[in-house]
């Protein structure tokens, strides 16, 4: 998946948590953004994967970024 694509770039962002289709099953993970793409995470750890449009499904939590000045 990359993150560059229109329906994903405005809700899907480095660490939140997001609900995905994988094998049938509707599956949470933690996103991890790197540069230009995206990749999805079980919470507990275990094998990542890169999804499509279709497979992603929402954003569960979306972490909030402060910047300190």
């Amino acid at each position: 998946m990359k993150c560059g694509q229109p329906s994903l770039v405005l809700t899907l962002g480095h660490a939140d948590l997001v609900v995905a289709e994988i094998e049938g099953e509707y599956r949470l993970f933690k996103s991890h953004r790197a540069g230009s793409r995206c990749r999805l995470l079980p919470p507990n750890g275990g094998q990542g994967y890169f999804v499509n449009a279709q497979q992603f499904k929402g954003v569960v939590v979306r972490q909030a970024r402060c910047w300190a000045v």
